[in-house]
């Protein structure tokens, strides 16, 4: 197991004790409207999706991380955040999923700092891309506080996603006092 931690967050690598987090977070009302097109998720889809996270850690040596808030009764899951590869490119995809408790605070932006700077240092891939539901005007912000900029609509997964994409360049010449405000 892996474990790091910023100033507000700790991260650990998804294992199968994570399953009822996820599914939790998955079954999340706002979590379900922007990544599940409104479909609940079973225990049997969040098995899928840890499966596919640890299929990542073993190929590239990072990937999803679940995020805890730090808090004085001790940590408090509210979701996860990572970068996979991105189809069949040499680009990662960032993806992030908070549940209530972890929206509008902040901390979105941190796990997606610290997930980003970490994976790229971790690989030679040559851009981070987002794909955002339209309306998910917090993924917008964080995705364009990181410096990734809108490219175009295009279509995924049967409905029509918001693509942005950065450099790795573009990501490492910003300073760091920029990304975390």
């Amino acid at each position: 197991m892996v474990t790091h931690q910023t100033e507000h967050l700790i991260f650990t690598t998804p294992r199968s004790e994570h399953q009822m987090e996820l599914f939790k977070l998955h079954n999340d009302p706002l979590v379900q409207e922007m990544a599940f097109n409104n479909v609940p998720q079973s225990i049997e889809d969040v098995r899928k999706w840890l499966d596919m996270f640890s299929g990542q850690w073993r190929k590239n040596g990072f990937g999803d991380w679940m995020v805890y808030e730090k808090t004085n009764s001790g940590p408090i899951f509210i979701g996860r955040c990572g970068l996979r590869d991105y189809e069949d490119s040499n680009n990662l995809e960032l993806a992030t999923s908070l549940c209530e408790r972890g929206r509008g605070q902040g901390l979105g932006l941190e796990a997606a700092l610290f997930a980003t700077t970490q994976a790229l240092q971790s690989s030679t891939k040559e851009k981070v891309v987002a794909v955002i539901k339209h309306g998910n005007a917090r993924s917008e912000r964080v995705v364009k506080k990181l410096g990734l900029r809108y490219v175009e609509d295009r279509w995924r997964y049967g409905r029509v996603w918001q693509y942005y994409e950065t450099t790795r360049e573009e990501y490492f010449s910003q300073s760091p006092n920029k990304l975390m405000k």
